[in-house]
C-alpha cells in the first residue's frame, strides 16, 4: 500500500488530497510521509477538518517538512550553551526549580482565585519535573479584562513541566489557566519561543532531552509521550479525555481502556462500563453529580445514529435515561424524567450539551453545566432552588422558564448576552451577577423577589421595564449601565447597594418610600430627576446624584449620615431640610449657586468644601456644629468669613445673613 492510500485509510480522503498537494517532494521517498503521519498523529478521520477550520494548514505543512528534515539529518547540539537561568534572565524572568511540594505551593500566591493550576492540588512531582519562571516586574503586571494566552499577564508567571518518563514531554502552563484557550501549551510548548536556545539549554544543564519536540499546536490536540498528537474532548487535572476511547494521564496513553472498546465507552470524561453496567470517573478527584443521576443501572443500550450515538439507560425501577453523544463522543443531549435532585458540579466540564430535560428536578446544586456555552433548550418546570454558577458560561440560550424557582444563586447565566425572555414568578432570592452581561432583555417581572444580589443585569442597557413590588434589599451595581429607564418603583426596598443605576441619565421618577440605607454612587450621572422623596432614609453614601443639575425638591427627614459629593453639581436646588442629619461628607452641594435656605440643626461634623461657590445663601442653621473641614462656604460672598469666624468662636452657627 503506497503512502497516499495509507493516509486515506487512517485519516480520510480529504487529508490524502491535502498531503498530495502539500508534500509532492516527500512522496518521492516511499514510506516517508505515511511514517511521519503515523508517528506524529494518532489516526482519526477529523484531522483534516480540524486543521482546515482552525486555519492551521500553514503550520501543519511547516511541521511535516521540519520533521522530515530531522529524519534525514539531525543537527548536532552546540557545546557552549548558557544555563536556562541566564537565558531567561535576559528576557526578564527568574527561574526556580521545585524540589518539594512546599516549593510548588510557594507560587500559588501569583494566581487569582479559581485560576490556580491543577499542579497545586496534585502530587505533580511524582510525575513531572516542575519549574516556575516569574517575570521580575510581576507585581506591576495587571490582569487583562479580556485574557489572551500570550498576553503580558498570562506569560508573567509560567510553570515549565517535563514528564519524568523517557519522553520528557513538555507542558508550559499559563497564569490564566483555563480562562484562556489551551493554557497548557503556552508559547506553543516550545521553549525557544520564550528565548532562543532555551530548549538546548534545558537539555544540557538539566537533562531534559525531549524525545518529541512540540512544534505544532492546534486547539483540541495534545502530544503524548509516544510522540503522537491526539484529538481530545476535554482536559481536567492534566488528564486528557480523547476520541477513540483514549485517556492520556500526564501525557501517558492508557492502553488498557483503548483496547477494551467492547467493554468501555468514554463519553466526555466519564467511562461507561458496558459489562458491569455502571458509569464511573477515571479521575477520582473529579466531583460530578452526573454519575449519581444515573445510578442502579439495569440495562445499557447503545444505538448508532446519524450524528453519533444514542444511549438508553434503564434503572432498576424500569425508568429510562437518554443520552445522546456526537461523533466525538461528547454529550449533546440528556433527558432524565425521574431524577428530583441534582447535586453539585453536574456535567461541569461539558461544553457542548444543547438540550436537557429534567421535568421532576426540584433542587440543583452549584456549578450546573457551568462551562457549557451552547445549551439552546432547558426544561425545569419543578425547580425550586438553583445553586451558584448555573450555566455561567452559556452564551446562546434565548429563553428560560422557571415557574417554581424560589432561590437562585450567584452567577446565574452570567455570560449570556442574548436571553430575551425569562419567567421567574415565584423567585424570592437572587444572588450576585444575575445575567450580568445580558444586553437584550427588555422586560423582567419578579413579583415575589425580596433580595437581589450585586451586579444584577449590570451591563444591560435596553431594559425598559422591571417590576419588583416586594424587593427589600438590592445589592451593588443594580442595572449599573442602563440608560433607558425613565421610571422605577421599589415600594418595599430598604437597602440599596453602591452604583444603583449609576450611568442612567434619563430617570425622571423614582419611588423609594421605605429605603433606609443608600450606598455610594446612587444615580450618579442622572441629569433629569427633579424630585426625590426618601422619607425613611437614614444613611446616604458618597456621590448621591452627583452630576444631577436639575433636582429642585428633595426630602430626607430621617437621614443622619451623608457621604461625600452629595448633589455635588446641582445648580438649582433652593432649599433643603435635613433635621436629623449629624454627619455630612466633603463637597456637599459644591457648585450649587441657588441654595437660599439650609436647615441642619443636628449636624456635628461637616467635611471639606461645604457649599463652596454658593453665593445665594440667606439662612443657615448649624446650631450643634463641632467640626468643619477646609473650604467651608469657600467663595460664598459676602458672608464666608463671618460664618467661619462665628463657627470658630462658638462651635455653632445659627444666623440669618
Amino acid at each position: 500500500m503506497n503512502d497516499l492510500n495509507i493516509i486515506k485509510k487512517y485519516y480520510g480522503e480529504k487529508m490524502m488530497h491535502m498531503c498530495r498537494s502539500f508534500f509532492p517532494t516527500l512522496l518521492e521517498i516511499p514510506g516517508l510521509l505515511s511514517k511521519i503521519m503515523l508517528d506524529n498523529f494518532y489516526p482519526n478521520k477529523f484531522l483534516y477538518e480540524d486543521i482546515d477550520i482552525s486555519g492551521n494548514t500553514g503550520k501543519f505543512k511547516n511541521y511535516i517538512y521540519k520533521v522530515s528534515e530531522l529524519i534525514i539529518k539531525k543537527p548536532d547540539l552546540e557545546t557552549d550553551v548558557k544555563k536556562p537561568e541566564e537565558l531567561l534572565l535576559d528576557v526578564g524572568y527568574s527561574l526556580y526549580k521545585c524540589e518539594t511540594e512546599e516549593d510548588i505551593q510557594s507560587f500559588r500566591k501569583y494566581y487569582k482565585k479559581n485560576e490556580e493550576l491543577c499542579t497545586f492540588s496534585t502530587n505533580r512531582l511524582n510525575n513531572c519535573f516542575v519549574f516556575f519562571a516569574v517575570k521580575k516586574n510581576v507585581d506591576e503586571i495587571k490582569r487583562k479584562e479580556k485574557p489572551e494566552r500570550q498576553d503580558e499577564y498570562g506569560t508573567s508567571v509560567i510553570s515549565v513541566q517535563f514528564s519524568k518518563d523517557k519522553s520528557r514531554t513538555l507542558s508550559i502552563k499559563n497564569r490564566y489557566n483555563h480562562n484562556v484557550s489551551n493554557p497548557d501549551a503556552t508559547f506553543s510548548n516550545n521553549l525557544d519561543n520564550i528565548v532562543e536556545g532555551l530548549t538546548d539549554s534545558f537539555k544540557k544543564h538539566y537533562g531534559m532531552k525531549q524525545a518529541h519536540l512540540s512544534e505544532f499546536e492546534m486547539f483540541g490536540y495534545v502530544k503524548a509521550d509516544d510522540g503522537k498528537y491526539y484529538k481530545y474532548n476535554c482536559e481536567i487535572n492534566n488528564i486528557y479525555y480523547c476520541t477513540s476511547n483514549i485517556i492520556i494521564d500526564n501525557f501517558k496513553v492508557l492502553k488498557e481502556k483503548s483496547a477494551e472498546k467492547e467493554r468501555y465507552m468514554l463519553i466526555d470524561y466519564f467511562l461507561i462500563d458496558l459489562k458491569e453496567k455502571k458509569i464511573m470517573l477515571y479521575d477520582k478527584k473529579i466531583q460530578d453529580s452526573f454519575i449519581e443521576s444515573c445510578k442502579e443501572i439495569l440495562k445499557i443500550e447503545v444505538l448508532n445514529i446519524e450524528e453519533g450515538k444514542k444511549i438508553k439507560i434503564t434503572n432498576k425501577n424500569k425508568e429510562g435515561i437518554f443520552i445522546t453523544v456526537n461523533k466525538y463522543n461528547q454529550i449533546t443531549e440528556y433527558v432524565n424524567k425521574n431524577v428530583k435532585e441534582i447535586k453539585d458540579n453536574f456535567l461541569r466540564g461539558n461544553k457542548v450539551l444543547k438540550n436537557i430535560e429534567l421535568p421532576q428536578v426540584q433542587t440543583i446544586g452549584n456549578n450546573f453545566l457551568c462551562y457549557n456555552e451552547v445549551l439552546e433548550k432547558i426544561e425545569l418546570p419543578q425547580i425550586q432552588t438553583i445553586g451558584n454558577n448555573f450555566l455561567r458560561c452559556n452564551e446562546v440560550l434565548e429563553k428560560i422558564e422557571l415557574p417554581q424557582a424560589q432561590t437562585i444563586g450567584d452567577f446565574f447565566l452570567e455570560s449570556n448576552k442574548v436571553l430575551e425572555k425569562i419567567e421567574l414568578p415565584q423567585v424570592q432570592t437572587i444572588g450576585n451577577n444575575f445575567l450580568c452581561y445580558n444586553e437584550v432583555l427588555e422586560k423582567i417581572e419578579l413579583p415575589q423577589a425580596q433580595t437581589i444580589g450585586d451586579i444584577f443585569l449590570c451591563y444591560n442597557k435596553v431594559l425598559e421595564k422591571i417590576e419588583l413590588p416586594q424587593v427589600q434589599t438590592i445589592g451593588s451595581s443594580f442595572l449599573c449601565y442602563n440608560n433607558v429607564f425613565e421610571k422605577i418603583e421599589l415600594p418595599q426596598v430598604q437597602t440599596i447597594g453602591i452604583n444603583f443605576l449609576r450611568c442612567n441619565e434619563v430617570l425622571e421618577k423614582i419611588e423609594l418610600p421605605q429605603a433606609q440605607t443608600i450606598e455610594d454612587f446612587f444615580l450618579t450621572g442622572n441629569k433629569f430627576l427633579e424630585k426625590i422623596e426618601l422619607p425613611q432614609a437614614q444613611t446616604i453614601g458618597s456621590s448621591f446624584l452627583c452630576y444631577n443639575r436639575v433636582l429642585k425638591n428633595i426630602e430626607l427627614p430621617q437621614v443622619q449620615t451623608i457621604g461625600n459629593n452629595f448633589l455635588r453639581c446641582n445648580e438649582v436646588l433652593e432649599k433643603i431640610e435635613l433635621p436629623q442629619a449629624q454627619t455630612i461628607g466633603s463637597f456637599f452641594l459644591k457648585e450649587n449657586k441657588s441654595l437660599i435656605c439650609l436647615y441642619l440643626p443636628q449636624v456635628k461634623d461637616i467635611g471639606k468644601s461645604f457649599l463652596s461657590n454658593n453665593n445665594s445663601l440667606v439662612y443657615l442653621n448649624l446650631s450643634k456644629l463641632q467640626n468643619i473641614g477646609k473650604g467651608f462656604l469657600l467663595n460664598n460672598f459676602p458672608c464666608c468669613e463671618e460664618i467661619e469666624k462665628q463657627s470658630d468662636e462658638n462651635n455653632s452657627c445659627v444666623r440669618t445673613l
